[in-house]
Order: structure tokens, then sequence, then C-alpha cells
């Protein structure tokens, strides 16, 4: 539209005359008036003129995508289901993070509680059948010895078979007794927190996971003069509960510390790393012994018994330091490897005759190399019974001290990787 002759003020440039025409001042040009049949509202003079809905005073109705119109129940309650499934995976994966599988069977899946069964029930039928032949065999060759060493040896047998049961009974008392552990990864927290969509979760789990160390540190037992004495029994000296005591009284401290991330590592340092140091010297208290007795131990029964009695002796001393049981996962892997060392202890007899062969020439080089050679046959079998007896001791000494450290990554609260 050109502009109207005779009025020099107005552009020649469509837009401008739009923008006069619709009220818009510019530099150099004149608006013209409202126009007198539209009041300021934006609403017709003409009470006679209707506009439809969504029309303005220009005639237009405004333009809105697709896109932006209103949502339908339908499509509102679609987005709540999407919204809630996300909301699940992100709780699934949350867990995942946090929740620690301390049995290294996670990559398993479900099946990894039935594999550990399994495992349980086949090392406990198997130790079973080879300690009832042992045991036979035993008894046979007692019946054939003189009346005096038939039966001190029956009574060295039973008195045997109740030390180990007590050791079997004791363990279960202390374990059922005790809360399972849920081991908190605080790796897992970190890597949490770094997600932007998830830190609301992450803010809430981390204070699920204090809430639940917070209540173990109130439960575990340092207030009466009766656990002091047994945690005393378990190589916790009085400084070391001392230790436990203030660590505890600063850990449940809310205005102590600034972060969540800073509260776990002083629990682990100040807290748990005081535990471990125990559990080691319980570890390193039950190996030496083992190691002696099966080294001085007759048959293939005794050694087997030794190593039930070390092994249920070990674990009811790493539950107590801790104040925490395995789960039902954890617990079947730790039985079914307890029956199983067992069984390699009683069948250290076959290893001790291949160990003694190879001392017994070993040392018989060695003393007709150095020029000894008088009684040098009678000499080396000595040293090589001894060696093969002490070697089969450390070996039994090696897979308690194994167990023993599964035992304790089993137990801890809490977990940096």
């Amino acid at each position: 539209m050109a502009a109207p002759q005779g009025d020099t003020t107005m552009s020649a440039d469509p837009k401008t005359w739009d923008d006069m025409r619709i009220g818009v001042p510019g530099a150099g040009t004149v608006p013209v008036p409202p126009d007198p049949n539209y009041l300021g509202t934006g609403a017709p003079a003409d009470p006679d003129l209707e506009l439809r809905p969504g029309e303005t005073e220009l005639g237009r109705p405004p333009q809105v995508p697709a896109d932006l119109a209103p949502l339908s129940p339908e499509d509102q309650a679609r987005l709540r289901l999407l919204d809630e499934e996300q909301a699940a995976r992100e709780m699934e994966e949350a867990d995942l993070l946090l929740n620690a599988d301390p049995t290294g069977l996670g990559w398993l899946g479900w099946f990894g509680s039935p594999l550990a069964l399994a495992f349980l029930l086949g090392t406990a039928g198997v130790f079973g059948i080879f300690l009832f032949n042992q045991t036979a065999q035993l008894l046979a060759a007692l019946a054939a010895a003189p009346e005096w060493a038939r039966y001190t040896g029956y009574a060295g047998l039973v008195l045997f078979g109740v030390c180990v049961l007590y050791a079997f009974l004791r363990f279960l008392v202390v374990y059922f007794r005790l809360r399972e552990n849920r081991q908190l990864r605080v790796k897992g927290i970190a890597e949490l927190s770094k997600r932007t969509r998830l830190r609301w979760l992450a803010a809430r789990k981390n204070a699920e996971a204090r809430a639940q160390v917070e209540g173990y540190l109130r439960a575990y037992p340092l207030d009466t003069p009766a656990d002091r004495r047994m945690l005393a029994a378990l190589g916790l000296s009085d400084e070391a509960q001392g230790r436990l005591r203030v660590a505890r009284l600063d850990l449940l401290n809310p205005d102590k510390f600034a972060s969540t991330e800073e509260w776990f590592v002083r629990f682990r340092d100040w807290f748990q790393a005081e535990l471990d140091a125990a559990a080691e010297a319980r570890i390193k208290y039950w190996g030496s012994r083992i190691w002696v007795v099966t080294a001085v131990s007759p048959n293939a029964t005794v050694d087997s018994g030794a190593a039930l009695f070390y092994a249920f002796s070990l674990l009811t001393d790493l539950c107590r330091v801790y104040h925490l049981r395995a789960g039902r996962t954890g617990t079947a892997v730790l039985l079914g490897r307890v029956f199983f060392n067992a069984y390699l202890a009683g069948q250290g007899a076959e290893w001790e005759k291949l160990a003694e062969d190879q001392y017994d020439q070993l040392f018989h080089e060695a003393m007709n190399l150095v020029g000894v050679g008088v009684s040098s046959n009678v000499v080396g079998k000595l040293l090589g019974k001894v060696g093969a007896k002490a070697t089969t001791g450390y070996l039994n000494r090696l897979l308690l001290v194994r167990l023993g450290r599964y035992a304790a990554r089993l137990l801890r609260p809490v977990t940096k990787e």
C-alpha cells in the first residue's frame, strides 16, 4: 500500500506505513491516530460486531503451534506413567551404585544366592563322605590297638568332637543374634552425586546411608563392663576402646562435619579402621594356631576337625568384632569355604608323602655335598618328615587367613570401592 499523496512526513516503505497505520511511532514519522471505531480495550465500538474466540482487534487469531496445545487427561496420565518408570529406573541404578555386593557374585544377578547354596551343599556333602571314611578307618585302627590305647583314643576322639561341635554351635548362636550387614559404597555415592539428574536422589540416599551407619554406631557394644571385657578378649585394648568411644561421640554429633562424604571418610578412618586392625589380629592369631596343630596332628581326621574348629572360632570372633553378620549369599559362601578348607586339610596326608620324598632327597643330597655320610639317610628322612608336616600346616594357615580376610570384607559396614 502506498502512502497518501501530499503527506511528505510518511515513508514510502510499506512496513513503515503498516507501523504507522497501527499506531507505532517512528523517527521522522507521524503516527496515524487510532481508529475511533475501536475502544482502548481492543473491543469493537460497534456493539453488533462480535469477535470470534482467539481473534484480536487486528482481526487475526494468534498463531499457536500444535505441539503447545493443552494436554488431554490421557496425555497427562501417560506422562505421569513415564515419570514413574524413569524414577524407578533411577532408584534401581542408585541402589546398584550404593549397595555393594561384597561376595563377588554380583555379576551373576539373582543366580548368586542359589549357586552359593549349591556350592555349600556340594562341599558339605563331599566333606561329610570324606570325614565318615576317615573316622571309620581311625576307629578300625583303634580297635586293633591295645586296650589302654583303644580307650584313650576313644576318649580323645570324643573330646575332640565335642570341641568342634562347641565351636560350631557357638558360631551359630553369635551369628544369628547379630544384625545382617548392608554394606555401603562411598564410591557409589560420589558417582551418584556427579549426575545432575540424580543429585536429589543422591542427597536422599546420602541421608539414608548416614542414618543406617549412625544406627550401627549406637548399637555397637561399648558401654557396659561386659561389653568392654568382650572387646578386650577380641584384642581391642582399653586405649582402642577409648578411641572408638571418642570417634562414636564425634560421628553422632550432627554439627561436627560439613558434608556426608567427609563423615563417611572419618567413619572409615576413625571407627572402622580400629575394627579392621582387631580383625586382622584375630585372623593371624587363629592362623598361627592351626599351623601348629595341623603340623603335629597324627591323621587326616584330626586335620579336618582342627580346620573346622579354628574356622568357626575365627568367624565367631570376626562377627563379634564388627557386630554384624553376612547376608544369605555371603553366609552360604563362607560355610562352603569352611567345609572346602576342612576337606583340603584332610587331604594333607597325600601331600605330605610327596613333600616328604622331595625334602628327603633334598636333604640327603645336601649332606652328601658337605661330606656328611654317616646316618645321612636317617637325618634326611627326619628333616623331610618335619618339613612336610610344617608345609602342610602352613598351607592350612594360608587357607584360614584367606577365609578370615574374605569374611572381614563381607562384614565391613562401609567400603570405599
